[in-house]
């Protein structure tokens, strides 16, 4: 703006005195969008038919989302080797390129373990081919894929929010810090490197808080 205004002025459309009253905006603090609730992500994940090897490979794919709260470029590029299936762990490549332990709950480790013991086996072509999840051609699952796929099982819910990836990242640090989680065992579990991020987070449980307030605040029980 400023290099636009500078071109204005040097052309005589506009007086060179504008660019020292301009003022600087904050970009504000908005909440998340595009979270959903846990009983909007199970209606979604029961879009997801299981009776295909490429239906229960979506089906793991999107418990593991919501389970571990982790990116989706962290899941994609999951090798063999990164999942610990009798510790319920996945070890994810964070950004800056920083490793992290992050914990399975149990019903994404029930479709994790059904996956690769006995659907994976039946995509992967090469027995070299070590990326978690796997394309119909046995090479590693693409973001674009799993783009359609979540916009389909969506649609298919006939969910109001725009659901993408990130929502099941979102979803899950929201749904973990209304049950009260610690904020600083999310923050390992997110791979944030600071609490800040999370503040707005919180401000998403206002429904919560003002419901404890109702219940809890004596001046609320006075008739």
């Amino acid at each position: 703006m400023r290099s636009f205004v500078s071109y204005l002025s040097k052309h005589g459309y506009v007086q060179r005195s504008l660019l020292d009253v301009l003022e600087y905006v904050k970009e504000p603090k908005l909440l998340p969008s595009s979270v959903l609730t846990h009983v909007q992500v199970k209606r979604l994940l029961r879009m997801v038919a299981t009776t295909s090897s490429e239906g229960y490979r979506n089906r793991a794919l999107l418990e593991l989302l919501y389970s571990t709260g982790t990116r989706i470029g962290e899941i994609l590029t999951l090798d063999l080797s990164n999942i610990d299936l009798k510790n319920r762990t996945v070890i994810v490549m964070g950004k800056g390129n920083k490793q992290r332990v992050v914990p399975i709950g149990k019903t994404a480790l029930r479709y994790m373990e059904s996956y690769l013991v006995a659907v994976r086996p039946f995509l992967a072509l090469d027995s070299d081919e070590q990326a978690v999840f796997l394309n119909p051609d046995g090479t590693r699952l693409q973001y674009h894929t799993v783009r359609t796929m979540i916009k389909k099982y969506a649609k298919q819910a006939k969910l109001e929010v725009e659901v993408s990836a990130h929502t099941f990242r979102r979803s899950c640090t929201t749904e973990l810090l209304r049950e009260g989680a610690n904020m600083y065992h999310v923050k390992e579990l997110l791979g944030h490197e600071s609490l800040d991020t999370l503040n707005h987070y919180a401000k998403l449980t206002i429904t919560d808080l003002k419901a404890t307030h109702e219940k809890c605040h004596p001046r609320e029980r006075d008739n």
